[in-house]
């Protein structure tokens, strides 16, 4: 059971990426020259969905988000698919309640975990941790579940809690190394002929469209000690804050890229963007995650009250 929910909260975490709600005060556009910890402000602010009221990622037609893992390069062999586990998410981090940040939902839809719902409550107070709701449709049963650590990884992948929900600007020291064009196509999973399935053969590939847009470099060190990176450098769109990629360094070895494709959700604001895919490469061992959101998934600013983000909606949805 350990593995199957390790296995399911990094999605709920996932959902946090593209899927957290309204801002509970408004964030104007920066204006001025900006240094590096505001940079990452923005960056955190656009990652985490704060400019627009609510937003949802839903099944349409064929369409559906999806999680794709692999294995290290030296255990793939023909015959060996990746796991693949589909899900619908839901946000709200402006709840009525002034104690609560947010309250994040993901239903997961297929593979043998399918039906399993996920309730993510952060609180106003930061110091206080996370809590989560499990619902176990083969069990018809709840858990509560305290809120994993910054460095817990889902098993097998090779992206940590941190990178995709907790970690906020403050737990880093950010330095501005400067500006420059972005020359490169995003990395994409590249699949083998037996690898593909209904799914991964939807699975876009390397992204070039932003090649060519001016990027910020940031410097990002950890305040952690004794971590599993040391600092990372940043790319991030001048105009959007849209971040392109992380790279990773520790001991002055690169260990890991995240490559995020992000797209506009055509809002008054550049900034209001979402996630397309988002790739992340090990380079040791080779192991590699990709998440996939179709643009006709994605809703935003529905007419949802905040009991929708409850045990019974979990219940609801999650029948298998």
């Amino acid at each position: 059971m350990t593995k199957k929910i390790l296995r399911i909260l990094v999605i709920s975490c996932f959902s946090a990426v593209f899927s957290v709600a309204a801002a509970k005060t408004p964030i104007p556009y920066p204006q001025g020259e900006l240094n590096g910890l505001q940079i990452a402000q923005q960056v955190y602010a656009i990652a985490h969905g704060q400019l627009v009221q609510n937003a949802a990622s839903r099944k349409n037609g064929k369409d559906i988000a999806m999680l794709v893992n692999r294995p290290p390069k030296a255990k793939r062999k023909p015959g060996r698919r990746p796991t693949v586990n589909t899900f619908e998410t839901w946000g709200n981090s402006n709840p009525k309640n002034p104690a609560l940040d947010s309250m994040q939902m993901a239903i997961i839809k297929s593979g043998k975990a399918r039906g399993t719902g996920i309730l993510y409550t952060s609180f106003a107070d930061k110091a206080k941790p996370g809590m989560m709701i499990l619902w176990l449709p083969s069990l018809r049963k709840s858990r509560r579940i305290s809120e994993p650590a910054h460095d817990d990884t889902w098993v097998g992948t090779n992206l940590t809690y941190g990178e995709l929900v907790l970690r906020r600007p403050e737990h880093e020291s950010h330095e501005l190394l400067g500006k420059s064009i972005f020359n490169e196509c995003l990395l994409a999973m590249e699949l083998n002929p037996w690898e593909l399935n209904r799914y991964t053969r939807n699975l876009p590939g390397s992204q070039c469209g932003h090649r060519g847009k001016e990027v910020y470099e940031v410097k990002s060190t950890t305040h952690f000690k004794q971590w599993w990176y040391d600092d990372r450098i940043s790319y991030v769109d001048s105009k959007t804050f849209a971040l392109y990629r992380t790279v990773y360094f520790k001991d002055g070895k690169k260990i890991k890229t995240v490559d995020i494709d992000w797209q506009s959700l055509d809002q008054p604001d550049p900034r209001v963007v979402y996630p397309r895919y988002i790739y992340a490469v090990t380079h040791d061992s080779g192991i590699d995650s990709m998440i996939f959101v179709p643009r006709s998934t994605v809703l935003l600013n529905q007419d949802l009250p905040d009991n929708f983000w409850s045990e019974r909606t979990l219940k609801k949805y999650g029948k298998r």
